[in-house]
């Protein structure tokens, strides 16, 4: 099987009415993973890759060829998708001849070509078994291997992992991934999991819905959201919609309901007296159970910062690495925040007041979209 050395490129790829264009590119031996919280979106986009779904705009280019008109037989992107399962009627090693007789490949070649796929997918052994006799996970591991038995340049993955249990799920991640590096396979793979993503792709690329929102390492959506919706998407941020009453040096000093304030660096179109949403992750909030009742007013730093939030802690749970917190601010939102176990003192239980800040550089403050409540 030759070496799969090709790049995918998309430009302004557009799949439905509604969508807004896409681009992305996906070098060889890099898998790129889709995340995105509706999985027909995210099917729609496998399709158009793979020449399953015409495109409405834009174009895919394989190693530098355009193959946006290409039907999938020479698309050069073969497809992985639980829509398309294996022949019922054929064996394992006939699932494999199939796409390889099609293309009208000798039989010599085909059958020396399947038993390495077999063997590159660790199946060997099951060449006379029927698809019905399989496990979740060889059904995958042949899935795939009738995809790499025709070696295309690009690999498009369509939620893989769905069918898989916990354990297997995991195993089948460390599996794939070794596979992409040692094979320098280009790959696309879309998921509605979170933890996919961040397990396979060197870089993911947030859906919500229809349209991209940003593409990067795991990173960059961490730390360097483009616009709240990633920040609260992906990495679990509270939002806090305030009004901006001053912006020095890029912090803006924000007015939250119930006259409070907070600080948080002011993203791109943030203008002064407008409305925004503030964004901190549950990790990034400093929380204060202090032993003194009268400890719990509006405590102003001696630098001039903004006070600390005064909140009422209202649940917590152990989650096996973290505490999770939930607590209530004077003006009845609540927020979510995690603290290493050894953090947590003792006595801590739901009802204890509390005190919450953050640094400006741990909160990010974007313009308002309207369509939030």
């Amino acid at each position: 099987m030759p070496p799969f050395s090709s790049r995918l490129v998309v430009r302004n790829l557009v799949t439905a009415t509604d969508a807004a264009p896409i681009s992305f590119g996906v070098g060889a031996g890099e898998c790129l993973a889709l995340l995105g919280n509706r999985g027909g979106c995210l099917s729609a986009v496998a399709d158009s890759l793979a020449g399953h779904r015409p495109l409405l705009d834009g174009n895919v280019e394989v190693g530098g060829i355009d193959v946006s008109g290409r039907p999938p037989l020479t698309r050069m992107c073969g497809l992985w998708s639980a829509r398309d399962p294996l022949f019922a009627h054929l064996t394992v090693f006939g699932n494999l001849l199939f796409p390889l007789r099609v293309r009208g490949v000798g039989r010599a070649d085909a059958h020396a070509r399947a038993r390495q796929a077999m063997a590159l997918l660790g199946l060997d052994g099951m060449e006379e078994m029927f698809p019905a006799a399989l496990d979740a996970q060889q059904t995958l591991r042949a899935g795939l291997a009738r995809v790499l038995v025709s070696a295309p340049p690009v690999i498009v993955l369509d939620d893989p992992f769905a069918a898989l249990s916990v354990d297997v799920r995991h195993a089948m991640r460390g599996f794939l991934g070794r596979l992409v590096r040692a094979r320098d396979l280009c790959v696309v793979m879309t998921t509605c999991d979170r933890e996919d993503a961040l397990a396979m792709g060197e870089r993911i690329g947030l859906f919500d819905g229809p349209d991209l929102l940003q593409v990067g390492t795991a990173a960059d959506l961490f730390d360097r959201p483009a616009c709240d919706r990633v920040a609260t998407g992906f990495a679990d941020a509270n939002a806090l919609t305030g009004r901006v009453a001053t912006i020095d040096e890029d912090v803006a000093i924000v007015r939250l309901p119930g006259e409070l304030t907070v600080q948080a660096m002011a993203a791109p179109g943030l203008e002064e007296d407008a409305l925004c949403t503030v964004c901190v992750r549950p990790d990034r909030i400093a929380t204060l159970f202090p032993a003194r009742p009268g400890a719990m007013g509006m405590m102003a730093a001696d630098d001039g910062e903004p006070a600390m939030l005064p909140a009422v802690l209202v649940d917590m749970r152990h989650m096996g690495s973290y505490i999770r917190m939930r607590l209530r601010l004077s003006n009845g939102k609540e927020l979510l925040v995690r603290r290493a176990p050894l953090q947590i003192v003792c006595g801590v239980e739901p009802g204890r007041p509390a005190l919450l800040a953050w640094q400006a550089a741990q909160a990010i403050a974007f313009p308002f979209r309207h369509e939030m409540r």
